[in-house]
């Protein structure tokens, strides 16, 4: 497939970079747009994204650090986080790694446990055991090998 070059003079409606021949994206924002509309995210939450990009460029909602948008391998690759999992009202952008870190927590739980892993680790405070509000993992058949680095088992804590 011929690689689409950059037309010159036309910037692109999101980050003002050189757009596509036939887009009003540059190459970036074109994938991030396809990319969203694959997802089918209501147009809310499309705008929210792109208003996240055009004032932070591709940066993660949760750290404010770069997001490669061009190796899906790398861990800080750009992907959509659901800021409360499984709604697609509210999406963020964010690095693969973070996401997978986050999976089903909301924001306040995430950020909760890593704050209590840090305590633990520097000043060995116990942890506070509480299930997150959306972990459902046995009832969607997420012990089936879809998702995280411990497939097919229970979790280990």
């Amino acid at each position: 497939m011929a690689k689409i070059s950059p037309k010159p003079g036309r910037k692109c409606c999101v980050c003002s970079k050189p757009c596509l021949r036939v887009s009003k994206y540059c190459p970036q924002c074109s994938k991030l747009y396809h990319r969203m509309r694959n997802k089918l995210f209501p147009p809310k939450t499309v705008k929210a994204i792109w208003d996240h990009v055009r004032r932070n460029g591709y940066v993660c909602y949760y750290t404010g650090m770069s997001l490669d948008t061009e190796d899906p391998k790398s861990p800080w690759y750009c992907v959509f986080d659901h800021w409360i999992p499984g709604d697609s009202r509210k999406v963020v952008l964010t690095s693969s790694l973070l996401n997978d870190m986050k999976s089903d927590l909301t924001e306040d739980e995430f950020w909760s446990t890593v704050f209590q892993l840090a305590d633990f680790k520097r000043l060995h405070i116990k942890i506070k055991k509480r299930k997150p509000i959306y972990w459902d993992r046995l009832n969607r058949g997420q012990l089936s090998g879809n998702r995280g680095g411990n497939r097919g088992q229970l979790p280990i804590w």
